[in-house]
């Protein structure tokens, strides 16, 4: 098999519409220029070994409209949300606030607001695993009260539609927020909600009482929410903020 060809990266830098686009050029053992951009935003550029740099810059120029474009979609993707620790003085959040988590020793295991602390007293000591448990237990004791409030900001919005009250559960779920059963009129929540404001948790209840109207995520759909929540898309971004 004869060696692949792969000459050092280069950095190069063009002039486009008064704004500089910059990108790592590579030279390899290819027969077509390649065009790639990261989520970060940065150009990366495989080019046929052989052509030039300045061959290279003009079909760069002819892409730079696509360039920019996706350059410009990743720029509006959120940041990634910051991942939960479990140690002491680990920041977990209840309905918005953050609690400095503090460990102590007890007979039984439980989980309290202590002032300004997540107090989290056992027997022994938890590894991470084990008070990450723990804590998601004690969110979802806290889940149907709040969520039954809740239910009582939204549900008057509703009040045109003549629609029978959704019952709601509390389930765990990996990808969701909630969900909702129109023809049973069930609505199933996440106990991670309770970690977020009461608006948040009212943005995702609002938004699966919407689905008892409109079964898909249709233009219709967000018509109907924005109608009922005009900031809702406030809430969401600041839901999706919570660390993970």
């Amino acid at each position: 098999m004869p060696r692949s060809f792969s000459a050092a990266p280069r950095r190069e830098t063009l002039a486009y519409q008064n704004q500089s686009l910059s990108y790592t050029l590579v030279f390899r053992s290819r027969r077509t220029i390649g065009f790639a951009v990261r989520p970060d935003g940065s150009v990366h550029i495989s080019a046929p070994a052989g052509t030039s740099p300045e061959w290279v810059a003009q079909q760069v120029l002819k892409k730079a409209d696509w360039i920019l474009k996706h350059q410009e979609t990743f720029a509006r993707r959120p940041a990634p949300a910051p991942t939960r620790h479990f140690e002491a003085g680990s920041p977990h959040y209840y309905q918005g606030r953050a609690y400095p988590l503090r460990f102590a020793e007890a007979r039984r295991p439980a989980v309290t607001l202590a002032g300004d602390e997540l107090l989290m007293a056992t027997p022994a000591p938890l590894t991470p695993a084990q008070a990450e448990a723990l804590l998601h237990a004690w969110y979802a004791r806290q889940a149907g009260p709040l969520f039954a409030e809740s239910l009582l900001r939204v549900w008057p919005r509703f009040a045109e539609f003549n629609l029978t009250r959704p019952t709601l559960s509390v389930r765990q779920m990996r990808t969701r927020w909630g969900s909702c059963t129109p023809s049973a009129a069930r609505i199933r929540l996440s106990p991670e909600l309770v970690r977020a404001r009461p608006e948040c948790l009212d943005y995702v209840l609002l938004h699966e009482c919407c689905h008892l109207l409109v079964g898909d995520h249709s233009k219709a759909f967000y018509d109907l929410q924005t109608r009922l929540l005009p900031d809702w898309e406030q809430w969401k971004a600041e839901l999706n903020a919570l660390p993970k």
